[in-house]
């Protein structure tokens, strides 16, 4: 019973400090920024985009509606 209850001692001992060696929370900040920056400026010209859509779609029905009544 006695080396059961060391070894249990010892491996929750070792769970403990490999827990804080490997932590998955360490974060490599320029690249974390360069892919925000990415992101945002995908999502900016996607926003331009939609806006600029319903402008030039509107023009084209215009123009093919002059073109019917004459």
């Amino acid at each position: 019973m006695g080396h059961l209850t060391f070894v249990a001692v010892i491996a929750v001992l070792f769970t403990l400090f490999t827990e804080t060696e490997a932590s998955a929370f360490v974060y490599n900040y320029e690249r974390l920024r360069i892919a925000g920056l990415i992101c945002s400026g995908l999502l900016f010209f996607g926003g331009v985009g939609v806006l600029l859509y319903n402008k030039c779609s509107r023009r084209s029905k215009k123009v093919e509606d002059d073109s019917s009544e004459i």
